[in-house]
C-alpha cells in the first residue's frame, strides 16, 4: 500500500507540473526529481531540447554531453548497438549500458500520432526503483502533452526541423550537424535555393500547416519544408526551382495576403542562415517599397538590401546624383513627370516602347520628356554611366522616401 502511494504521489506531481504549463524545461525537472536521477529530452535528430539540472547533474552532463548536444561518437555507439531503433519502435521503456557511461540508462520514445517526436532518457545515478518503468512512460506522455499545447510537435515530428533551426540560428557546431544529418539519413543536393512563403496577415498563420502539408507532397521528392519564423521555407534542389515550379508553389499558397522569396543559390546547407537572411531582406523590402509583385527574387532587391545595410550609421542620400533631387523640384514646381519618365525608362532596360505602355502614355510623349530632362539637367541617357548612375541613385532615393 505504501508502494502504491508513493507512485500515486510521483504520478500527481508530474500531473501536476503539466497542468502548471510551466514548459518543457520545468516538466523535466519535476521529472527528474520523482525519478530520483537525471533526465534528458532530444528530438529524433538528436537536438537536446532539456536537461533536468538538479544539484549534481551537472557531472553527467559534462560526460554526455558537448555544448548542449549529444556527442556525436556516442551518438554513433548507441546508434550501431541498435539502441535507437528499438526505442523509435516501442513504447516501452528499455534499460541498456552503454561503454561510454558507467551508468545504465533508460529510455523511452515520446510519440505522436504520427510518430516518435523525440526520446527520454533516464541516467542511473541511483537504483532504478519499483514503478519507475511505467512513471517513465507517463512523463512521456506528458511531454507530449506540453508540447501538443506549445504546438511544438509540427515541426518537431519532421527529422530536418531542429537541423535547419539550429543552421539558421548558428546554435550548433557544423560537425553536430554533420552527424546529426548522417544519423538521420538526411543528404542535400549538390546547389540548392530557398524559396519562403510569408503571409502578411498574421492571423491566417496557421494556415502555413495546412500549406506545408499541401506543398511537401506538390514538390520533388528531394526537398525540405519547414515552418519557422511564422514562414513556410522550402529547400529545393536548384535545378527545379523553374518558372513553372514557382507557379505550382503560387497556385497551392497563392493569394494577395501571401509573398514568395526566392534566394540566390548555394551549395553547402550551412550556407542556408545567409539565404534565410536574404528572405528577411525581401521582407523589408517589399515593406518598404510596397512591391506589386507577388513572386520576389533576391536578386532583383540585393541593391536594395546594399543600401540598407550602407544606410546604417550613414546619410546615403549625399550619394544621389544632384540632378534626381533637381528633376523632384522642377517636378513639384511646373507638375510635370520628368522624374518619373526617366525612372521608368531605365527600369525598363532603356525601352521607350515598354516604358510608355507602363505610365499609360504615348511613346512620343516619353521621348519628349526624356529629351526636356536631358536639356534641363544637362544629362545624356545615351551613356552607359550616366544612366547606370542615374538609375543607382534613384533606386537609393526611393529607399530613402
Amino acid at each position: 500500500m505504501i508502494m502504491e502511494n508513493a507512485f500515486a504521489d510521483r504520478k500527481e506531481a508530474i500531473l501536476n507540473a503539466l497542468i502548471d504549463r510551466k514548459g518543457i524545461q520545468y516538466l523535466t525537472d519535476i521529472a527528474a526529481e520523482m525519478l530520483g536521477n537525471p533526465m534528458l529530452l532530444y528530438d529524433i535528430s538528436g537536438k537536446v531540447l532539456s536537461y533536468s539540472n538538479s544539484p549534481g547533474d551537472e557531472e553527467i552532463w559534462k560526460q554526455l554531453l558537448h555544448e548542449d548536444n549529444l556527442i556525436a561518437e556516442y551518438t554513433k555507439i548507441t546508434e550501431e548497438a541498435g539502441i535507437f531503433e528499438k526505442l523509435l519502435n516501442s513504447d516501452e521503456p528499455l534499460i541498456s549500458k552503454l561503454p561510454f557511461s558507467p551508468y545504465r540508462m533508460m529510455g523511452c520514445r515520446v510519440r505522436d500520432k504520427d510518430g516518435p517526436i523525440g526520446i527520454v532518457t533516464i541516467v542511473e545515478k541511483n537504483p532504478f526503483g519499483e514503478g519507475d518503468n511505467d512513471l517513465l512512460v507517463i512523463i512521456c506522455k506528458s511531454i507530449l502533452f506540453e508540447m501538443l499545447y506549445s504546438e511544438r510537435t509540427a515541426m518537431q515530428s519532421v527529422p530536418y526541423f531542429s537541423i535547419f533551426k539550429d543552421i539558421i540560428e548558428k546554435t550548433a557546431t557544423e560537425q553536430d550537424i554533420i552527424e546529426r544529418c548522417r544519423v538521420s539519413g538526411i543528404s542535400f543536393p549538390k546547389a540548392m535555393q530557398l524559396v519562403a512563403v510569408k503571409s502578411i496577415d498574421l492571423r491566417n498563420s496557421l494556415s502555413l500547416y495546412l500549406m506545408r502539408d499541401t506543398l511537401i507532397h506538390t514538390l520533388p521528392a528531394s526537398s525540405f519544408c519547414i515552418i519557422y519564423d511564422e514562414s513556410l521555407i522550402s529547400v529545393l534542389d536548384k535545378k527545379y526551382v523553374t518558372p513553372d515550379l514557382i507557379r505550382t508553389i503560387q497556385s497551392v499558397v497563392g493569394g494577395s495576403d501571401t509573398r514568395i522569396g526566392i534566394s540566390r543559390p548555394f551549395d553547402s546547407i550551412f550556407d542556408l542562415s545567409a539565404a534565410f537572411s536574404e528572405m528577411l531582406a525581401i521582407q523589408r523590402v517589399y515593406q518598404k517599397l510596397e512591391v506589386d509583385s507577388l513572386v520576389i527574387y533576391y536578386e532583383d532587391i540585393l541593391l536594395y538590401h546594399f543600401m540598407e545595410l550602407a544606410s546604417q550609421g550613414n546619410d546615403i542620400e549625399q550619394f544621389c546624383r544632384p540632378e534626381i533631387r533637381m528633376m523632384e523640384e522642377y517636378d513639384r514646381k511646373y507638375n510635370a513627370s520628368l522624374k518619373e519618365s526617366v525612372e521608368a525608362y531605365l527600369e525598363s532596360g532603356r525601352n521607350v516602347q515598354q516604358a510608355a505602355k507602363k505610365m499609360n502614355i504615348h511613346k512620343n510623349t516619353l521621348r519628349y520628356r526624356l529629351e526636356r530632362a536631358e536639356e534641363l539637367f544637362d544629362i545624356d541617357l545615351t551613356d552607359e554611366n550616366t544612366c547606370f548612375n542615374l538609375q543607382f541613385s534613384l533606386r537609393m532615393y526611393r529607399m530613402i522616401r
